[in-house]
């Protein structure tokens, strides 16, 4: 059985060592930059704590239902994760095991622990699930970490997003709107770029933005009609000239924006220059 133990704590005592051994030799600034090296030094020291093992070799020689039951048990108490339990279950050869955790109802601070963990192992085989955590009701840090491991595997994804889409929440969309936005060019994305873009009036600029990471210049269209709109505002329309330019196209109609707080702003900052 895992011993629960805060190896963390362990690694600062190793540090106060170091520090006590050379006091005189080396000043705190080096000390600082010293300590990566000194974690790797410490991870290969055979430690009573951990039954005369280095923490390397102690995590390493459990299998990976034991190492989840050890990540659990160290979030239930508060105890904190040493990078030497994640990294244990990053080089298990039981990757089955943390997919089969991933779709327990555990908490958030676990399932975190586990995409992280499945990420740096380089997996694709999660990625549905992190579908499932967008479009249900979980909490906005995973949602957030579930769309940005996404990016990678847009292709895989596009298109269970795209026959889900208009039946996820407004929240939901602008998750996986970013998402789609990194997807190569496909008809059936651009669409709901564009219609996204065109429903979200009053933030022109991220939804410009995705069209742009995008990059099809079937988009022009839409964003000079956006830029042609008299009633938009300064920080808006130098956003969608920006836009137009990144898609290749041009934009050089002049606008009278004198009474625009945003750009009476930027001018007085100018003449205090």
């Amino acid at each position: 059985m895992i011993k629960i133990i805060d190896v963390d704590a362990l690694f600062e005592k190793y540090i106060s060592d170091f520090v006590y051994k050379n006091v005189g030799k080396v000043n705190p600034e080096e000390i600082e930059d010293k300590i990566p090296v000194l974690y790797n030094e410490f991870g290969d020291k055979k430690c009573d704590s951990l039954d005369g093992q280095s923490p390397n070799e102690y995590y390493k020689s459990f299998p990976a239902t034991e190492l989840l039951a050890c990540l659990k048990e160290h979030i239930k108490k508060g105890v904190s994760v040493s990078d030497f339990l994640c990294e244990a279950l990053e080089s298990t050869p039981d990757e089955d095991a943390i997919l089969s955790a991933l779709g327990e109802e555990e908490s958030e601070e676990f399932i975190l622990y586990l995409m992280n963990i499945l990420s740096a192992r380089g997996s694709k085989k999660a990625y549905q699930r992190y579908l499932d955590f967008i479009a249900w009701d979980y909490s906005a840090p995973v949602k957030e970490l579930a769309a940005e491991l996404l990016i990678d595997g847009v292709e895989d994804v596009k298109d269970r997003i795209i026959s889900e889409f208009k039946n996820l929440s407004a929240e939901n969309k602008l998750y996986l709107t970013e998402v789609l936005s990194h997807a190569k060019k496909d008809d059936r994305v651009f669409e709901i770029l564009i219609n996204e873009f065109l429903s979200h009036g009053e933030n022109i600029p991220l939804y410009a933005s995705f069209l742009v990471r995008f990059g099809d210049e079937k988009a022009l269209p839409f964003l000079t009609t956006a830029i042609e709109n008299e009633k938009i505002d300064y920080a808006d329309f130098e956003e969608l000239r920006f836009s137009i330019e990144a898609l290749g196209g041009v934009y050089d109609k002049e606008r009278d924006f004198n009474n625009d707080k945003v750009r009476k702003k930027l001018k007085d900052a100018d003449v205090k220059r």
